[in-house]
């Protein structure tokens, strides 16, 4: 999933758990969960971009997630609270990159990796995109219905 999915999940967390320690715990297992899901992101083809590139479109992704997700989400919750989840629900991805960019293949980051590699399921850009609006209208809608 992109940054921005999974922080924007961090965010429909924080609108419908209010206890924190649900939250920033279902924050944290959603990410290898949502990213079973077929998915397309940034970080898809990595071996073949130059690093830069990557640095660049996936750190140009995060931002945009957060920003929208504080845009969207941030008049009605905590904000500490929201960026918690944000920060954990990214933190796979974050542990990564390390890896990824830094060729640093020791723990934790090269756990990360393989813990990613396992559950991350590809899919084409429109057909990736469109699974992840559906997931997190899905979230959407089972936690509305829970809550």
């Amino acid at each position: 999933m992109t940054a921005t999915t999974h922080a924007l999940i961090g965010g429909v967390i924080t609108q419908y758990v209010p206890d924190p320690t649900i939250g920033i715990s279902l924050s944290a297992i959603s990410h290898p969960i949502v990213d079973i899901i077929p998915h397309w992101d940034f970080g898809l083809g990595w071996k073949s971009k130059k690093k830069a590139l990557l640095f660049c479109q996936t750190s140009a992704d995060f931002i945009f997630g957060v920003i929208l997700t504080f845009l969207i989400f941030g008049n009605t919750t905590n904000h500490l609270y929201l960026l918690i989840c944000i920060l954990i629900s990214e933190s796979w991805d974050i542990l990564q990159m390390p890896y990824l960019l830094l060729n640093w293949k020791f723990l934790p980051f090269s756990a990360f990796y393989h813990v990613g590699s396992a559950t991350n399921n590809k899919a084409g850009m429109f057909w990736g995109v469109i699974s992840q609006i559906a997931t997190v209208g899905v979230l959407v809608l089972i936690l509305r219905t829970i809550h």
